[in-house]
């Protein structure tokens, strides 16, 4: 009986090594956790306006299980930071691929984007490690913000990796949650990961899944359709005002090709963005690919626009 006991395998793996494994999460039920990554790649995008004047844009491309040594191969050409969180008593990294160094240090420095970015395979100079660091310094502190309303999370840096090693959260291989985030900026980018332990996610499994409530309602398909064609997906045509000279009607008849006009602005003044003469959006004055182009600032306030105008106008007086 001992015999046939010790002869039990379940796929060619001993009984008590599965009872020893570590649990394994339903990533497609993580819904709380990609709201979670959803509103870091929104935060991101306007932190990262610290580093230049372009705007850049970020996007959770994948978030899946897989397996700690398969998915740090995939990466190993990329700087890493590797984080302590006490709370959850592991590891996580958090990385950025070479596109991505190279892509942001082509626009911080003045780049337009008209020439695809640098790439070599040599090492990561101080300089790129260093950016990789100040990058790391905006997404720990938001992702830190966004996740403590659900658990209380610290991440402290332990060091600074230019070279990943598959082994650098263990010698045993461990299932993980892999995220990637895309990065653009100038028509270039790259990637940003975070490799998370499910052993260190797996006691707040319950916050990070969100249960649908039935509402008994249903959704006409056809009418849903009609709106995402008819308003979500409408055409709107925005137009950037500047303010320029006040000229009198002979002076614009005398105008020729070639005169320069001086306009009321410069790369730190406020453009309003308008639609159907609305105004929406403050922007600045930026250039892309050696064009001009508008940075959205913050939205347009009406309230506050329509008091500065009453009192504008009651000085005026």
């Amino acid at each position: 009986m001992r015999e046939e006991y010790a002869e039990i395998r379940e796929g060619g793996q001993p009984g008590t090594d599965k009872l020893l494994e570590p649990p394994k999460l339903e990533v497609e039920r993580l819904h709380v956790l990609k709201g979670v990554l959803e509103r870091l790649v929104t935060t991101l995008s306007e932190r990262f306006r610290d580093y230049c004047n372009v705007p850049s844009s970020f996007f959770v491309n994948q978030m899946e299980s897989g397996n700690s040594w398969d998915v740090l191969e995939s990466y190993e050409d990329s700087i890493a930071g590797i984080y302590y969180c006490r709370q959850w008593d592991s590891k996580i990294v958090i990385g950025l691929d070479r596109r991505f160094i190279f892509s942001l240090i082509d626009a911080a420095f003045g780049g337009d984007g008209s020439m695809p970015p640098f790439e070599s395979d040599r090492p990561f100079t101080s300089l790129e490690a260093r950016l990789a660091r100040s990058v790391f310094s905006i997404v720990v502190p938001e992702l830190e913000d966004l996740l403590n309303p659900l658990t209380p999370v610290n991440l402290d840096l332990e060091k600074l990796e230019t070279k990943l090693d598959f082994q650098i959260l263990g010698q045993t291989e461990i299932p993980v949650i892999a995220v990637q985030i895309l990065f653009q900026i100038l028509d270039n980018g790259g990637r940003m990961f975070m490799i998370i332990p499910q052993s260190a996610l797996y006691p707040i499994r319950k916050q990070l899944e969100r249960q649908r409530a039935l509402d008994g309602t249903s959704v006409d398909p056809e009418w849903q359709k009609k709106m995402q064609d008819g308003l979500a997906s409408s055409s709107m045509l925005l137009k950037g005002v500047l303010e320029g000279p006040e000229l009198t009607l002979d002076q614009i008849t005398a105008l020729e090709p070639g005169q320069i006009l001086r306009l009321n602005a410069d790369t730190k003044s406020l453009i309003a963005l308008e639609c159907q003469d609305e105004r929406i959006f403050w922007c600045r004055l930026a250039q892309s690919k050696s064009q001009f182009a508008l940075v959205v600032e913050q939205p347009i306030d009406k309230q506050k626009e329509l008091v500065a105008d009453l009192i504008s106008g009651s000085q005026t007086r």
